[in-house]
């Protein structure tokens, strides 16, 4: 947008020392050059700002508001407000026309452009959109066949104040909305995490009950076995307590000990087990 900007430059220098009729001239002069699309540093100089207030010239004036801020549609409804449009006048209206159309919407149907744009073929539509392009007003691509022309980027008109308040509260809501799905996003992953935990802590206990039930049948002296290993809490899975960490027991039991089923399960706890209970043993030599 910069560059479109530079190219009103020129105006812009014979705008600060002209005044009345020769001022009026520039604004006519400005909104027919080629790739200029850019007004609002002209309309807020004051001598282009006098014109406002003359009745000889007010015409002049509505103009370039014209080209600042409306359509073609704008333009039609009330052409004797303005002063006499030549071809290269309505050619870059319905330009900056295709712009307003492609700063609402991300797609755009042929049949929407063409009411818009007072045009009666689909090649009189295409050879306006590539010049929009070419032009460097808009980004996208025609689908001839679907008749449709999808907006990749546009570059933007100028704004009136009303118009940059709305943009400020568009903008406010969309952040509001962002922020709000975060939160919501993370009270879920918060909630999912929870109940992971609880799961496996259920898990666990299962698994330590089979463990137990399993171990007392096939052990008379299971009760002091497990007394010493897995009765004695999670702790003695710990660093120092000479066995495995609470995790590395689910992986082993997930794993099955190199077998499979609720056997293999069974094999590696019953393996376990009997490394504890050789260690409850010893101490109790010991004493």
């Amino acid at each position: 947008m910069s560059d479109l900007s530079s190219k009103l430059e020129p105006f812009l220098l014979l705008a600060r020392s002209t005044k009345g009729a020769a001022a009026a001239k520039i604004i006519v002069d400005a909104t027919a050059a080629p790739g200029v699309y850019a007004f609002s540093e002209l309309l807020e100089l004051p001598n282009i700002q006098e014109l406002s207030t003359d009745p000889s010239y007010q015409n002049h004036y509505r103009l370039l508001q014209l080209f600042a801020y409306g359509t073609l549609t704008d333009y039609e409804s009330n052409p004797s407000s303005y002063p006499s449009l030549s071809p290269t006048h309505i050619l870059k209206l319905k330009h900056l026309t295709v712009v307003s159309l492609a700063l609402q919407h991300r797609s755009l149907t042929y049949d929407q452009l063409l009411s818009a744009l007072r045009l009666d073929t689909i090649r009189q539509l295409e050879d306006l959109i590539i010049d929009v392009i070419y032009a460097g007003l808009l980004g996208g691509k025609m689908h001839h066949h679907e008749k449709v022309l999808h907006i990749d980027w546009v570059s933007g008109r100028d704004l009136q104040e009303k118009d940059l308040c709305k943009t400020a509260e568009t903008l406010l809501t969309t952040l509001d909305t962002r922020i709000l799905e975060l939160k919501q996003s993370s009270a879920q992953e918060l909630a999912r995490s929870n109940e992971y935990k609880i799961y496996r802590d259920r898990e666990y206990q299962m698994i330590s009950l089979e463990l137990k039930s399993s171990k007392a049948r096939q052990d008379p002296f299971g009760d002091r076995a497990l007394g010493s290993g897995i009765g004695a809490g999670p702790a003695e899975f710990g660093p120092g307590g000479g066995g495995m960490s609470q995790n590395a027991l689910l992986a082993a039991i997930a794993g099955g000990g190199g077998m499979g089923g609720a056997s293999g399960r069974l094999w590696v706890c019953s393996n376990f087990l009997d490394r504890s209970m050789y260690k409850a043993d010893r101490e109790l030599v010991v004493d």
